[in-house]
């Protein structure tokens, strides 16, 4: 192999590796992008669409409405309504979220407490 073929071979395999190093935002600590929908919006389906500083969605059953703050890759919700309808055979779980961290394409859903209560897949 020429030197010149070398030198080709060494810049490709530099430009590789600070491609690779730079990764996604979601995994490479940085700050993810909130903006979608996680779940799925269908009757008796958990849902929040996130979007410029507000958050809307359902339980599956209740409507949400409300505000986040976000901070890196952990939101913080300050939920302003929500419906109070009886469901029937509806876990409303996530009626109670507090917070939420993103998880490459997962919100993974807190309550007051802290403690898990649910995760939602990023749907659009």
């Amino acid at each position: 192999m020429s030197v010149l073929t070398m030198g080709r071979v060494a810049i490709v395999v530099v430009a590789l590796m600070v491609v690779s190093a730079c990764g996604n935002s979601e995994t490479s600590g940085g700050s993810a992008d909130p903006q979608a929908t996680w779940g799925v919006k269908a009757e008796r389906s958990p849902y929040l669409e996130i979007a410029d500083g507000e958050v809307k969605g359902s339980d599956g059953c209740n409507s949400l409405s409300g505000t986040y703050e976000m901070d890196g890759d952990e939101l913080t919700f300050s939920m302003k309504m929500s419906t109070m309808m009886a469901c029937p055979g509806v876990d409303p779980w996530l009626a109670k979220l507090k917070s939420a961290r993103i998880d490459g394409d997962v919100l993974v859903v807190f309550n007051r407490e802290g403690d898990e209560i649910g995760t939602l897949d990023r749907s659009a």
